[in-house]
């Protein structure tokens, strides 16, 4: 029979059987089980929530809530509502200080994309090990500098589901000035089919809504590339 105070884990979650709310005891025990799998299976194993929670301290659902609700890059700002202590205000404060000092000090060490050979050459090397179709998009500063690469989407061989409003969204995560579409061809062959060309339409018409522009649209298929842009493809669009 279990005991009122017995834990048990459910889900990835710790549950607390009996009448008893779970504390601050079995948030620590939570914690000490989410270090041992990063330890031994990657941090890349662990979520938005559980890496926030180890490391500022809070309950894994509560920072669920609260990213759900602001998102992880604008948390620091509604820092009141996580309603932390005087130790946990101050580690979220030096996550995210840090977090600005990386991006930063990084700042010269990102490629300029600012043209089809260097956006080409770029995305060779980063899809050339992709099995599947794969839908990515490189995220550009007013100066066409390298803010991130973000994976939209991964499909089947021949075809991955692109979703206009998750793009959308990602370039105001960003704050893009800019973006170039790009996605691989499994099969080998490097031309743009119609249904290419109908989703660099959609994309553009829906990044244009946001003042977002689309400077490119890469295809990758055996260590080559096809650039729309250079093909006069995008201004046809």
């Amino acid at each position: 029979m279990r005991q009122a105070n017995d834990i048990e884990v459910m889900d990835g979650q710790l549950m607390l059987s009996g009448k008893n709310s779970i504390n601050s005891d079995v948030h620590e025990v939570y914690r000490t089980i989410l270090r041992e799998r990063a330890d031994t299976y990657g941090s890349d194993t662990l979520s938005d929530e559980e890496i926030f929670s180890l490391l500022v301290g809070v309950p894994t659902s509560s920072a669920r809530n609260h990213i759900e609700k602001y998102g992880i890059g604008e948390l620091i700002k509604y820092a009141d509502v996580l309603k932390l202590t005087k130790a946990q205000r101050k580690k979220l404060e030096l996550l995210y200080s840090f977090i600005r000092r990386v991006n930063t000090c990084t700042i010269k060490e990102r490629p300029v994309l600012n043209s089809s050979t260097k956006a080409g050459e770029f995305f060779v090397k980063e899809m050339q090990f992709y099995p599947n179709e794969v839908f990515k998009i490189a995220l550009l500063d007013s100066q066409n500098r390298l803010k991130g690469v973000e994976t939209m989407s991964e499909g089947v061989v021949n075809e991955a589901p692109v979703y206009p409003r998750a793009i959308v969204k990602t370039a105001l995560d960003y704050n893009a000035s800019s973006l170039i579409l790009c996605h691989n061809h499994p099969a080998g062959s490097t031309s743009p089919s119609s249904a290419d060309l109908d989703v660099t339409k959609r994309l553009v018409s829906a990044l244009k809504t946001v003042s977002v522009t689309v400077v490119d649209h890469i295809i990758v298929a055996n260590m080559q590339y096809v650039s729309l842009a250079e093909c006069g493809m995008l201004s046809q669009i």
